[in-house]
């Protein structure tokens, strides 16, 4: 029986960290903060939850609560939906995948409001067969939501993802695991978590389709 494949978006399907370097600035400038001054030093410190990434940054939650910070960041975010690309080999992927009879999933720690206007604008409604994302902007886990409208499907999946909290998620679903180099987290952060590594989208494909039974006895 063919797994389910859950995509990540953000990092994963589209390729924000651009604009979310650029988010995180204008808040860090308004601050007289010091500034992520690149993609690597962008890499080593953003972590979930994402409480924990502005704390790393310097943000003051008793000056301002992070709940009011993420509506800045969101805001900040919204303006630059439209730089927004897919990753490279992200549609051949999919395809690859539809065709072979695969049932994909998105499932994102994103406010579900944002992250349809976000496919909607990419081209890519109607794409998947179930669309998992928050009721809220402030980004956390998203294991229980796959658990509770999942169950045990979770158990025959593959979870695509590019950050440390997708390989805890997919531990704590049940789900195997591919983690792409391309997103928001460094390559270090993910050879940490133990799960196999791709630089190209395409390359989940055969890790997906792979049947264990074609190798036949190696002996």
């Amino acid at each position: 029986m063919n797994p389910t494949v859950f995509w990540d978006f953000n990092g994963t399907i589209v390729d924000d960290v651009a604009l979310g370097i650029r988010s995180v600035n204008r808040m860090l400038e308004k601050r007289g903060l010091p500034v992520i001054s690149s993609v690597e030093a962008y890499r080593s410190v953003f972590t979930f939850p994402i409480i924990e990434y502005y704390r790393a940054l310097g943000f003051d939650f008793e000056r301002e609560p992070y709940e009011v910070l993420a509506v800045e960041w969101v805001a900040n975010y919204t303006d630059g939906l439209s730089s927004l690309r897919l990753n490279d080999g992200f549609t051949d992927a999919w395809e690859s995948l539809r065709q072979r009879g695969v049932r994909q999933c998105i499932l994102s720690s994103s406010e579900s409001g944002m992250l349809h206007r976000q496919l909607s604008m990419l081209g890519l409604e109607g794409c998947f067969d179930e669309i998992l994302a928050l009721d809220n902007i402030y980004a956390a886990g998203k294991a229980d939501m796959a658990r509770r409208r999942l169950g045990d499907a979770c158990r025959n999946a593959f979870l695509i993802g590019d950050t440390p909290h997708d390989a805890c998620t997919a531990r704590t679903i049940g789900a195997s695991c591919i983690l792409f180099t391309g997103g928001h987290a460094s390559r270090e952060t993910l050879a940490a978590c133990g799960y196999p590594m791709i630089d190209r989208l395409g390359d989940a494909v055969p890790l997906i389709l792979h049947d264990p039974e074609d190798d036949g006895d190696l002996g």
